[in-house]
């Protein structure tokens, strides 16, 4: 039994220490467009992993012609080095070759040629993109019928678990122009998490010092006997 204690103790207080970690980046990705935050997944007292929270984030209203956010569960494809990707930020760019690009410079897929010299870019809510009232392609938009099929794998973008996976034309989401979708942490119930994390972790290693406490006072005892 003591042993079995000491054991759930060690694991609890570590896994106390991954979660404050997690709420942790939640936290720093308060600000991060289309940012979406981690949860953990708790069996028993042990942490099994961790999972995406894909629910909507508030949209902020920018007024850069090319800052776009989503409305519904759709992503925006992203064609980088290592194969296409998937982001809900939208803080896009345009280069001079007329290339909308994300915020590592990687191109937005569809079939887009937007004049450098445009002197308006209407970006419609189904992707169509309108440069001085003359289509000029359309932004790409793709819906996963399960989300549990994505994980995350660094600067905000999305991968499918199994690489067989693929998305399909999105029916469901719409484009805002002038906005961007912001993270969808919520900074107060972040803090109370950090704060319940905190007492919690503090309270497993009090239990650990316990038991070492105990330890070193039956050794001490049974030394001064010998």
């Amino acid at each position: 039994m003591r042993l079995n204690n000491i054991f759930r103790s060690v694991v609890g207080s570590l896994a106390q220490e991954y979660r404050l970690n997690i709420i942790a980046n939640n936290l720093a990705n308060t600000n991060t467009p289309g940012f979406k935050k981690d949860i953990p997944i708790f069996r028993d007292y042990m942490l099994k992993a961790t999972s995406p929270d894909f629910s909507q984030g508030q949209l902020r209203k920018t007024g850069g012609t090319f800052d776009l956010a989503l409305n519904g569960p759709g992503f925006f494809q992203i064609k980088t080095p290592f194969g296409i990707r998937y982001t809900r930020n939208g803080a896009f760019t345009l280069t001079s070759e007329g290339t909308l690009v994300s915020q590592d410079g990687y191109p937005v897929q569809g079939e887009l040629n937007i004049p450098g010299d445009a002197k308006e870019v209407i970006i419609e809510p189904n992707g169509e993109v309108l440069a001085d009232n003359q289509s000029v392609g359309t932004i790409e938009i793709t819906e996963f019928e399960d989300l549990k099929a994505l994980k995350k794998e660094g600067n905000n973008y999305f991968v499918p678990v199994n690489p067989q996976i693929t998305g399909k034309t999105a029916e469901k989401t719409s484009i805002e122009q002038g906005y961007l979708e912001m993270s969808n942490v919520s900074a107060v119930t972040s803090m109370i998490n950090l704060i319940d994390t905190t007492r919690t972790y503090e309270a497993y290693q009090k239990l650990i010092h316990a038991f070492e406490d105990a330890d070193s006072k039956v050794i001490n005892q049974v030394g001064s006997l010998i």
